[in-house]
C-alpha cells in the first residue's frame, strides 16, 4: 500500500507540473502574439539572421528595412541594425527559419530557459551548501531581476553572453576544460561587457596548463566561422559596414557614457583599459583569488567601466550577486545587507516606470559594487575571527 501511495502522489505531482508548464506556455504565447513583448531588439536580430540565412549582408540597413517590411509587416520610425560580431547570427539561425511571430515566442521561451539554467549553474558554483529555500530564492530572484525582465521584453541576446560565461565557469569547476573554452564563444556576441572575465579565463587556462580550453575556443570559433562563410561568402567584407555604427557615441549605462552625456569627457569611455592588468594578476595568483571569486569580481568591475553597455546588459550582475548570496549565511550583518538588496531592487523597479535616459541606470552596478564590498569585508572579518579562535 505504501508503494502505491507514493506512486500515486508522484503521478499527481507530475501531472500538476505538466499542467503548470502548459499554462505558462499558453500565457507566454498569448503575451507574445498580442503584444510587442520580446519584439523590439529581437526584430532587428531576426531580420539580420534572415539575411545571412539567404547569403546576404546582415549589416546592410536597407536590406534589414526590406525584411522587416516584407516578413514582419513593420515599418518602425527609427531603423537600426545588429552591430554585434557575426557569431550572434550562428546561434540565432534556427529562429531564422521560423515565421517571425513563432520565432519571437521561441526566443522568449529560450531566454527564460537560459536564465533558469544559468541560475542553476550559479547555485552549483556558489551556493552548493545553501538551503533549498535559499536556492529557490535565488532562481526566483534571477527571473525577476529588473535587467532580465527588460531583456525579455526587448528580445535581447545578452542572455547568450551571460549563459556562455556562467557555463564556462561551471565547466572549469568540473574540469571539463575543452567545453569550458568552447562555451566562451558565446561571450564574443558582446565581448565588451565581459572582456575582463574573458581575459582572466584564457590566462587562467594557460596558468593551469589546461590548453584543452584554448583548443575548445579555437575549434569552436573555426567551425562556427566556416558555417557562416558557407552561408554568406562575403561576410568578411560585410563586417566593414559594422564599424561605422559600432563606433558611434552611444549614451549608455556606463561611467563613460554618463560623463559623455554630460559633455564632461570622452576619455572615461576607456576606463576598462586601465583595468586590463587586473585579470592577469588574479589569474597568476590562484592561491589568493579563487576562480569563482575572480569571475564575480571582474564581471562586477567590468560592467560600468566598459565603453558602452545598456541597462539590460546588467543581467550579468547575477554572477557577482550569486557570490553575495553565498556569503550571506556567514554575514554578521545579514539583515542589513538584505535590506540594502531589497532597497536597490525597489528603486530599480521604480526607475523603470520613469521616462529617464538610459545613462541613469549606471548607478545599478555601482550599488552592487557597494553591496559586494560590504559583504566581502564582513565575511573576511568573520573568517579572521574564526581563524584567531582556532589558533
Amino acid at each position: 500500500m505504501k508503494t502505491t501511495r507514493i506512486s500515486t502522489t508522484t503521478w499527481i505531482f507530475g501531472g500538476l507540473i505538466v499542467l503548470l508548464a502548459l499554462f505558462i506556455l499558453f500565457s507566454l504565447w498569448n503575451i507574445a502574439s498580442t503584444t510587442d513583448f520580446g519584439e523590439s531588439d529581437f526584430m532587428i536580430y531576426w531580420a539580420a539572421t534572415y539575411l545571412i540565412r539567404d547569403g546576404q549582408n546582415p549589416y546592410n540597413l536597407e536590406l534589414i528595412k526590406e525584411i522587416q517590411a516584407a516578413q514582419i509587416h513593420w515599418k518602425p520610425e527609427v531603423h537600426t541594425m545588429a552591430w554585434n560580431p557575426p557569431f550572434l547570427f550562428l546561434f540565432l539561425l534556427p529562429f531564422a527559419w521560423m515565421p517571425f511571430l513563432v520565432a519571437k515566442f521561441a526566443w522568449l521561451i529560450t531566454s527564460l530557459l537560459i536564465v533558469i539554467t544559468a541560475a542553476w549553474m550559479l547555485i552549483h558554483i556558489y551556493m552548493k551548501d545553501a538551503s533549498p529555500r535559499a536556492k529557490l530564492t535565488f532562481v526566483a530572484f534571477a527571473v525577476a531581476f529588473p535587467a532580465v525582465i527588460t531583456g525579455l521584453y526587448m528580445g535581447q541576446v545578452t542572455f547568450l553572453v551571460f549563459w556562455g560565461l556562467v557555463a564556462s565557469l561551471f565547466l572549469i569547476k568540473k574540469e571539463q576544460w575543452f567545453w569550458a573554452g568552447a562555451a566562451l564563444i558565446l561571450t564574443s556576441i558582446k565581448p565588451h561587457i565581459v572582456v575582463l572575465a574573458g581575459i582572466y579565463i584564457v590566462v587562467y587556462m594557460a596558468r593551469q596548463r589546461k590548453y584543452q580550453g584554448w583548443a575548445g575556443l579555437a575549434i569552436t570559433s573555426m567551425v562556427g566561422f566556416a558555417v557562416l562563410l558557407i552561408l554568406a561568402p562575403n561576410l568578411i567584407s560585410n563586417l566593414m559596414g559594422e564599424t561605422s555604427v559600432a563606433s558611434g557615441r552611444w549614451a549608455t549605462s556606463t561611467i563613460g557614457g554618463l560623463l559623455s552625456y554630460w559633455n564632461i569627457t570622452e576619455a572615461a569611455r576607456f576606463l576598462f583599459v586601465i583595468l586590463l592588468p587586473l585579470p592577469f594578476y588574479m589569474a597568476m595568483h590562484p592561491e589568493k583569488f579563487s576562480v569563482e571569486f575572480s569571475i564575480a569580481l571582474l564581471t562586477l568591475i567590468n560592467l560600468p567601466t566598459t565603453f558602452y553597455g545598456w541597462s539590460y546588459d546588467q543581467t550579468i550582475l547575477l554572477i557577482p550577486i550569486a557570490q553575495i548570496f553565498s556569503w550571506l549565511s556567514r554575514s554578521k550583518y545579514r539583515a542589513s545587507i538584505i535590506a540594502l538588496i531589497l532597497a536597490a531592487l525597489a528603486f530599480n523597479y521604480f526607475q523603470r516606470v520613469l521616462p529617464l535616459n538610459e545613462v541613469y541606470y549606471v548607478w545599478v552596478p555601482l550599488a552592487w559594487w557597494m553591496i559586494f564590498g560590504i559583504t566581502w569585508w564582513d565575511v573576511s572579518l568573520s573568517n579572521q575571527r574564526l581563524a584567531y579562535k582556532a589558533s
